[in-house]
């Protein structure tokens, strides 16, 4: 849920490519467990790939995604002209442990079986 009002999406429309960054310092699981944020204890995940608009059979599922979780959302005004948009991820790296990150393939993270 963007706004074409953001100073980013200009960038974006000449250069797609972007990169998403989480890490579980972002919640209270670091700070339990006793983690300094900046260790790779404290893990990381970064995702890497294109930004395009959804198009029209992914926009219930975006919709109902996002609004589920921000139901204040909905309201947000008009006028922004706010669109829905998803990452295309090509590369992603773990940093959950020391030794550097671990690639998983955008295969490997969308096949995945949760147990």
């Amino acid at each position: 849920h963007i706004s074409h009002e953001r100073i980013f999406i200009f960038s974006l429309q000449e250069n797609p490519y972007a990169t998403l960054t989480m890490t579980l310092a972002q919640t209270n699981f670091c700070k339990k467990h006793g983690f300094d944020p900046q260790s790779p204890l404290c893990a990381h995940i970064i995702l890497s790939g294109t930004v395009t608009k959804v198009n029209e059979t992914e926009m219930d599922i975006a919709k109902h995604s996002l609004f589920i979780r921000h139901p204040e959302m909905k309201t947000w005004p008009s006028s922004h002209n706010w669109f829905f948009a998803k990452l295309n991820i090509t590369s992603i790296w773990v940093l959950d442990y020391f030794g550097g990150p671990k690639i998983v393939t955008p295969e490997e993270y969308y096949n995945v079986t949760v147990q």
